[in-house]
């Protein structure tokens, strides 16, 4: 099973774009919901986890080049949110976990994988 596969599984995730933007490697993640500490804290590669559902969020995942955007607690994206994340070909998921059981399964599983100090 590869990263990507075990994240989906693991974290309850259903993508919501199109499975080709899956190939991008991940290299870490991220977790909060204020978007500027985002753009100033994260890096290229990380996966994002937030309960935010806007078109800004996207905005902010292709400054950065991140790897994907997972919307927590069962919110769906805008409808703007998702065509953004399709232009920009950013995975953008959902999950019905909270944003703490998300970042410590997503904390689990990238630190097995030696990708967490």
């Amino acid at each position: 099973m590869n990263l990507w596969e075990e994240i989906i599984r693991n974290l309850d995730l259903t993508l919501l774009t199109d499975p080709t933007g899956l190939k991008q490697e991940i290299k870490g993640a991220y977790c909060g919901d204020l978007l500027s500490d985002v753009l100033a804290n994260t890096a290229p590669g990380n996966l994002w986890i937030t309960i935010h559902r806007h078109c800004n969020i996207i905005a902010v995942a292709s400054l950065v080049n991140l790897c994907g955007v997972i919307i927590t607690g069962s919110k769906k994206p805008d409808p703007d949110t998702l065509k953004a994340a399709v232009k920009e070909g950013i995975p953008l998921f959902t999950t019905p976990l909270n944003n703490f059981v998300a970042a410590g399964r997503l904390y689990q599983i990238l630190a097995q994988q030696k990708l967490i100090n």
